[in-house]
């Protein structure tokens, strides 16, 4: 059985066992490339240069031919070619593994790939061992252009960022890496809803951060004798691995007895629902016509039930609904 182990006094090492090390070092959990952190290379426009400034940067290369590079630069100007009459056009800023005999250049070139016009662009392909930094996108025949950041955001699945130690930062919208390319206990921050996830033994992610508040829409309901109740007021949710919570306040006017149970409010798409109807209670304003402590749940098809003994008119919702395999499941 041969085995190997690095830097040991009087070996002999090249560049290919340096990259191997790497690879091993490093958790790339899945990823090829790794940023050192998540504000290396940041860019910015200069609309009347018609230029991208890139920060300076420090970012793990995976290599096509196995292995890892560290490669950093320094902070570089990129041109940005003038717009198409025709149509527009979407560039690549890249940084690339180079040597100095090949382009002039040691160690890692930053530069603009210039794409093609067209009537629905596309983004030139990413060069091998090299890290896509943004687009550029050039409307025809203007003189000012956008930038779009690709450096962890998702456009590319196999780019990420160090958040320390067994930790990769990534802001995909919500979305995860597949559980299964990472190994048991590894952890990824979502940068874009501030959440520290998990992957666990099952296959699956978990995290104990709540996820960002998101706005339920509101929605009138029909009182049992026909009355139409209009329903306003801000209801927020947001849930994490362990629960839901709805925070916020409906307004029913007029104000009655209605009856029945109604569905006064809707949960935002991104929000899980249980599996099962999951039920709790919620607080009314005290007087002459409301009263009391109405029924809340989560149901099954996204939609917020209410219901009542007592006539209606405020009501405050600050409530917790614990997940578990009788409503996840």
């Amino acid at each position: 059985m041969a085995g190997f182990a690095w830097f040991q006094e009087g070996v002999t090492y090249g560049g290919n066992d340096l990259a191997n090390f790497n690879s091993l070092s490093v958790p790339r959990l899945g990823m090829t490339h790794l940023f050192a952190s998540t504000s290396e290379f940041l860019l910015n426009s200069d609309q009347t240069a018609r230029t991208v400034s890139v920060g300076a940067g420090n970012v793990l290369i995976g290599l096509s031919s196995g292995g890892a590079t560290w490669a950093w630069s320094d902070a570089a100007t990129v041109a940005v070619p003038t717009a198409s009459s025709v149509n527009p056009r979407r560039d690549l800023i890249v940084a690339r593994l180079t040597t100095a005999a090949a382009d002039g250049v040691n160690g890692i070139a930053v530069e603009l790939i210039q794409g093609t016009p067209a009537a629905t662009p596309a983004a030139p392909a990413r060069p091998a061992n090299a890290v896509a930094l943004g687009w550029v996108d050039v409307p025809k025949a203007m003189t000012t252009f956008t930038i779009t950041v690709t450096r962890y955001q998702g456009q590319y699945r196999d780019q990420a960022a160090l958040a320390g130690r067994g930790t990769i930062a990534i802001d995909w919208a919500g979305q995860l890496p597949s559980a299964s390319s990472v190994s048991v206990g590894a952890s990824v921050y979502d940068v874009g809803t501030n959440q520290r996830w998990v992957r666990t033994a099952d296959n699956g992610w978990f995290t104990a951060d709540p996820g960002p508040w998101k706005l339920c829409t509101p929605q009138n309901v029909q009182a049992s004798d026909g009355t139409n109740i209009t329903v306003t007021g801000t209801l927020y949710v947001r849930e994490d691995s362990t629960k839901w919570e709805l925070s916020g306040q409906l307004n029913f006017s007029p104000s009655k007895d209605i009856g029945k149970l109604v569905v006064p409010a809707l949960l935002p798409s991104g929000i899980t629902r249980p599996t099962t109807n999951t039920y709790g209670s919620s607080g009314q304003s005290y007087g002459s016509n409301n009263s009391g402590v109405g029924r809340l749940a989560l149901m099954t098809n996204g939609s917020i039930e209410f219901g009542a003994d007592e006539s209606v008119a405020n009501v405050y919702i600050n409530e917790s609904f614990s997940k578990s395999p009788w409503n996840t499941a």
